[in-house]
């Protein structure tokens, strides 16, 4: 137990990559099939594992990897393979691992732990990642169904066990899918969001962007835009190449969405978004709360929903991701080329001019 006056003397957030990955916290990494999730989690790896900043974010200190691969291992180690032939490493403490876990049962802390434990004394450094690969496997490996709150707190309460009972700080790291409609964010439960510390969701087709959704203590939005990369890493019994994709350390940029692909709800939320900034809104941001609270006042979103701020969390999500708005401190406002004036929206018929309950003080 630690009082009041005790808490004023918290060490600082102790970063694995500074502004990325931290310990004793829980990531979700989730995007479509294809959407070279693990290849961005086994960079983050080997930048790691190598000591080397990934991708302009500081590497606080050198970390070791077991990468839970519950499905494709053969494919992850071409991956490893792939960074050994194209950049030179050798000997680097990254470890994959074949087994099936179930984490919805407690056994399964057991041997996370264990295989852990030998995986760094090996290394001679640090575990400060483990990743899973892929969470649905994961929770499937003993018949559970990652769209039921209660298999998904089960795999929640053995990742706080094995945080509790390793004996040291770790990130533990998940890999997930999106469902058919991207913009719903990670597909199955949502008890999942509420147990996580960091959320990033990749999307796109040629270029990559991993954007954050949900954080605890930093901005959301977009995290980095990537391309993978081809890389020979040998042959087959046939003669032919043997191939993994991997992320190319080339920097690009994905351009934002354009409006024509914004959904009504989106539309009526960026108005909101206008309206409320006019009223209640300082220096063009106002305060997140005051955006959603009109937002279920107008009609936007349903305040009686089942779980009303995933609803919420989702729209903002998806508004961050096209670079329509932005959120820093508690405080949401448009990116600067985004702002579209109701009246020209109305005229050009993207939305229907429709009549407005009159605002209630927000306090």
């Amino acid at each position: 137990m630690k009082f009041f006056d005790e808490c004023t003397n918290e060490p600082a957030k102790p970063w694995l990559i500074k502004g990325v990955l931290a310990l004793d916290e829980d990531s979700s990494w989730y995007g479509p099939a294809g959407g070279l999730k693990s290849s961005l989690l086994t960079d983050i790896a080997v930048h790691g594992a190598a000591g080397r900043d990934w991708r302009g974010f500081k590497t606080k200190q050198k970390f070791g990897t077991v990468y839970f691969a519950l499905e494709r291992a053969g494919l992850q180690r071409r991956r490893l393979a792939a960074y050994a032939k194209r950049d030179g490493h050798a000997g680097l403490p990254i470890a994959v691992v074949d087994q099936i876990v179930d984490l919805t049962d407690e056994a399964s802390v057991r041997i996370v732990i264990a295989t852990i434990t030998t995986a760094q004394e090996r290394f001679g450094v640090p575990v400060g990642l483990a990743i899973f690969d892929t969470y649905a496997k994961a929770v499937a490996a003993g018949g559970g169904d990652e769209d039921k709150a209660q298999h998904v707190n089960l795999v929640a309460a053995n990742l706080k066990r094995i945080h509790d009972q390793l004996g040291q700080p770790i990130h533990l790291a998940t890999i997930g899918h999106t469902g058919k409609d991207e913009t719903k964010g990670e597909r199955g439960s949502s008890a999942k969001t509420g147990h996580i510390d960091l959320g990033v969701q990749i999307s796109g087709d040629k270029v990559k962007t991993a954007t954050i959704t949900k954080a605890n203590d930093q901005p959301e939005g977009v995290l980095t835009s990537f391309v993978g990369q081809e890389v020979t890493v040998g042959t087959d019994a046939d003669g032919d190449d043997l191939t993994a994709f991997i992320v190319s350390p080339m920097a690009v940029q994905a351009a934002p969405e354009q409006a024509s692909r914004l959904s009504d709800n989106q539309v009526n939320a960026l108005d909101t978004l206008k309206t409320t900034i006019k009223d209640h809104g300082q220096k063009g941001a106002v305060a997140v709360h005051a955006w959603k609270e009109e937002l279920f006042r107008r009609g936007v979103l349903d305040r009686d929903a089942p779980n009303p701020r995933e609803p919420f969390r989702r729209l903002k999500a998806s508004l961050i991701k096209t670079q329509r708005i932005e959120e820093d401190n508690g405080m949401v406002r448009f990116t600067s080329t985004n702002a579209i004036p109701m009246t020209t929206r109305a005229a050009a018929g993207i939305i229907s001019p429709c009549p407005v309950p009159p605002p209630i003080p927000i306090r």
